[in-house]
């Protein structure tokens, strides 16, 4: 083979190289490449190093062979800055600003189911206890009567307190964490779950409708309820993927389903802690304080608003973990 068929051959596999040497010379470093970028990345390292290999055997052009050289010495560095190991809290950081936006995202059909059976549980109870106001018992807990009586007279300003705040973030981990967990079961449970806690809501605002409260309940909801809301549906996410992976496994194994799901399950839940933290220091110290209703929704809408740009705003140069798994619905 002469040096310009040998060329002409390889030149596509060299073009590819260069290109993502040269996307990853940018701003971003390695950070920038795509996970197809990173996946070809080895396999054209090899394919060049042996056409080096090659050049130098056949004595061609000095200028191809440095370029070659080049190539494979800019494509060996890159590879060992991809794989080079972060530390702890680099680690940390990376998960939380990239990894478990970019993993949501990629199970984001599961996150709108629990939002969609919130609401539809939400308005269920909204029109049960308009239309019968005695079935408000159905969806509010005993132990939350007397909060109830509380939100009918208006009167739930009140000072902040840092251990109310502790306890709340407590509580509300709670919650999640039994969305969570109850997904093994096929995902009904947690779907039961998402439903009663929409409905808990919704019948809470017909409750306001009935007493003409609604300007005290939503500015001491919303302040905290977008970041306490999200971080629920996330956990009823996690929940349902696992319980998905069960009912239907795909091209796996049903144990080998359950477990890939799992993994990314639980890496969901760990994402939502800094929004029940936030939600919990929020509903404490902000939320019911006695300051003016705009202010407090305000607030709830700019926080809303980031906390969304957060999770949703693509991460094209992100590589979710290999424990992904292909599942129907997904």
């Amino acid at each position: 083979m002469n040096e310009r068929d040998f060329a002409n051959k390889k030149r596509a596999d060299w073009d590819r190289l260069a290109a993502i040497i040269a996307k990853a010379g940018g701003r971003r470093g390695v950070r920038g490449l795509s996970r197809e970028d990173v996946q070809v990345l080895g396999p054209l390292y090899r394919r060049v190093s042996s056409d080096l290999a090659y050049a130098r055997l056949h004595a061609t052009s000095a200028d191809l062979v440095v370029h070659l050289n080049g190539l494979v010495g800019s494509a060996h560095a890159l590879m060992f800055e991809a794989e080079r190991p972060r530390s702890a809290g680099q680690s940390l950081i990376h998960f939380y600003v990239n990894e478990f936006p970019a993993l949501l995202q990629k199970h984001v059909g599961y996150f709108l189911a629990a939002v969609g059976i919130s609401v539809v549980g939400g308005i269920f109870a909204y029109w049960l206890v308009i239309t019968h106001p005695d079935k408000l018992s159905l969806f509010i807990p005993e132990n939350l009567r007397s909060s109830v009586d509380v939100w009918k007279e208006g009167k739930v300003a009140g000072p902040a307190y840092a251990s109310v705040s502790a306890w709340l973030m407590t509580h509300n981990q709670t919650v999640g964490l039994l969305a969570f967990a109850l997904g093994p079961i096929l995902a009904f449970p947690t779907a039961y779950f998402m439903f009663e806690n929409g409905a808990m809501l919704g019948a809470m605002a017909a409750l306001m409708t009935q007493v003409h409260q609604h300007q005290h309940f939503w500015p001491g909801i919303l302040p905290h309820g977008f970041a306490e809301l999200t971080a629920i549906f996330i956990c009823g996410a996690a929940g349902l993927l696992m319980g998905v992976s069960l009912l239907f496994p795909g091209r796996y194994h049903r144990v080998e389903s359950f477990k890939r799901a799992g993994a990314n399950a639980i890496r969901l839940v760990i994402g939502t802690f800094p929004l029940f933290i936030f939600a919990g220091i929020v509903e404490g110290m902000f939320s019911h304080l006695p300051i003016p209703a705009p202010v407090r929704l305000t607030f709830a809408g700019i926080n809303g608003l980031l906390w969304y740009l957060y999770l949703f705003l693509p991460r094209p140069g992100v590589a979710v973990s290999e424990s992904e798994v292909e599942l129907q619905g997904n």
